[in-house]
């Protein structure tokens, strides 16, 4: 090539087009992108139900026994508009540990509710979220 501008231009280019298409098989460092999402939500993240609060309650009151967990104690949430849904606490004995107790919202929302999957000791637990939202 005789035009020294021309060829640079030209290798800018096939550099671009390298990088372009050989970063499109990296994967991604961002949660949730990239990913095949399950039904069950991961820890930190919302898990929405197609029922209502009190319907979501009565569905982890079947599920918890089968998974190791006791629903202790349920009720209103309230907040300074209202009400927000029904929280719920669940306890479990561990043979490590002892007993652990967590606690949580089923939070209402216009498509049903959704409650917040946690690892510590609020949110539902994520030994829990597969069972709720299996058919």
């Amino acid at each position: 090539m005789q035009n020294p501008r021309a060829s640079a231009y030209l290798l800018s280019l096939l550099l671009c087009l390298a990088s372009l298409t050989g970063c499109g098989t990296v994967k991604s460092l961002v949660p949730g992108v990239g990913k095949d999402k399950s039904a069950a939500a991961d820890s930190g993240e919302r898990l929405h139900l197609s029922v209502l609060p009190e319907e979501a309650v009565a569905i982890l009151r079947e599920v918890a026994p089968q998974n190791g967990w006791q629903v202790v104690s349920t009720g209103d949430q309230f907040d300074m508009q209202g009400p927000r849904g029904k929280y719920f606490r669940l306890e479990t004995d561990r043979f490590i540990g002892g007993r652990k107790s967590v606690s949580g919202v089923f939070f209402s929302e216009p498509s049903g509710t959704y409650v917040i999957v946690g690892k510590q000791d609020t949110g539902l637990p994520e030994a829990l979220a597969a069972p709720l939202t299996a058919p």
